[in-house]
């Protein structure tokens, strides 16, 4: 089964050089996956309710191609691309309406147990293997990130509208927090060409969040601990227009 939305950049999903939000992106990425799995019955409402269960997103990988601009029209697919006992891959496709590629994403998802915390087969939340399209983009496969020790630059608290219907820290809000550490100056002068990000944790409101850099020659390296717990890791690129 494939997942398609028309839309187009709307005012709020802009940021300052009316182009489509890298935030906007995700929460587009974010928003197909749910739609997806909702078309196909096994959303995260109803894992809950079903199968005593939650999907995770563990890992999400977005690559740009061109940012559309304000108003401009675009089409998004989503399917499952691939899967495993454990795990489902799942890539969002974003072009123009003459098809041009504009972003392209993978999103790997586990369920684990409400009860007992631990990883559960997809085919016991209600995936089954007919549900997959079998069919993947190139140039997303997952990083391993070096363990080269990175330099905290910030300290942030999490906040009660940073959080999702299970009362964590919504995904979406790591990407935020990462962002603010750039200023204005550096997005005037860079344009993202890739975001890739491995949640290992959950964070929940009041909580304060370090956030370590490392300088890559190909981009730049965040982790996010709290309490020297390493919960995410998140990379992004960059290129001058």
């Amino acid at each position: 089964m494939i997942y398609k939305k028309d839309s187009y950049v709307a005012g709020n999903m802009c940021d300052s050089k009316l182009k489509l939000s890298v935030l906007a992106a995700d929460g587009i990425v974010e928003n197909a996956i749910t739609e997806l799995m909702g078309d196909l019955g096994i959303d995260g409402i109803v894992a809950m309710e079903k199968y005593a269960a939650m999907w995770l997103m563990v890992k999400n990988h977005i690559c740009f191609v061109r940012r559309p601009g304000w108003r401009e029209e675009f089409t998004v697919r989503c399917y499952i691309s691939g899967y495993t006992a454990v795990k489902l891959y799942v890539d969002t496709i974003i072009e123009s309406k003459t098809g041009e590629l504009l972003v392209k994403a993978r999103m790997e998802l586990a369920a684990i147990d409400l009860e007992t915390g631990r990883i559960r087969k997809a085919d016991s939340v209600g995936f089954t293997k007919d549900m997959a399209y079998d069919t993947e983009s190139s140039g997303l496969e997952f990083s391993r990130f070096p363990k080269t020790d990175a330099m905290q630059i910030d300290t942030i608290t999490v906040r009660s509208t940073s959080l999702d219907y299970c009362y964590h820290t919504n995904n979406i809000e790591y990407v935020r927090f990462v962002l603010d550490t750039y200023d204005s100056e550096f997005y005037k002068m860079h344009e993202p060409s890739g975001l890739e990000i491995h949640y290992l944790g959950q964070s929940f409101e009041g909580e304060k969040l370090d956030i370590e850099k490392l300088s890559l020659e190909d981009g730049d390296l965040f982790r996010i601990r709290r309490d020297g717990e390493e919960i995410t890791a998140c990379k992004f690129s960059w290129q001058k227009p």
